[in-house]
């Protein structure tokens, strides 16, 4: 119960700070009882290598793309400051 209340209050700040309201759906449908999800924040990559680095885990990678001030806002949700509306 308290996960589905973090992964809420998580998408609930993702939502403020501007991310694709498709891709969040996509995130809440895949996360069901009994599954997990990790949230990386990159800065830089390559893409190919990205995933073949990942993919030895198993799972999905999804990936979308933030602006800076999407970005910052994001990275202060999740270190526990208030977003601004």
């Amino acid at each position: 119960m308290a996960i589905g209340a973090g992964i809420g209050a998580l998408l609930g700040s993702v939502n403020k700070a501007g991310v694709d309201e498709a891709f969040q759906n996509q995130v809440r449908e895949m996360l069901k009882p009994g599954t997990s999800a990790l949230f990386m924040v990159v800065e830089q990559m390559t893409t190919d290598k990205a995933m073949d680095a990942l993919s030895k885990y198993g799972g999905t990678v999804l990936k979308t793309s933030l602006s800076k001030e999407a970005e910052k806002q994001l990275q202060d949700a999740l270190h526990g400051e208030q977003l601004s509306a």
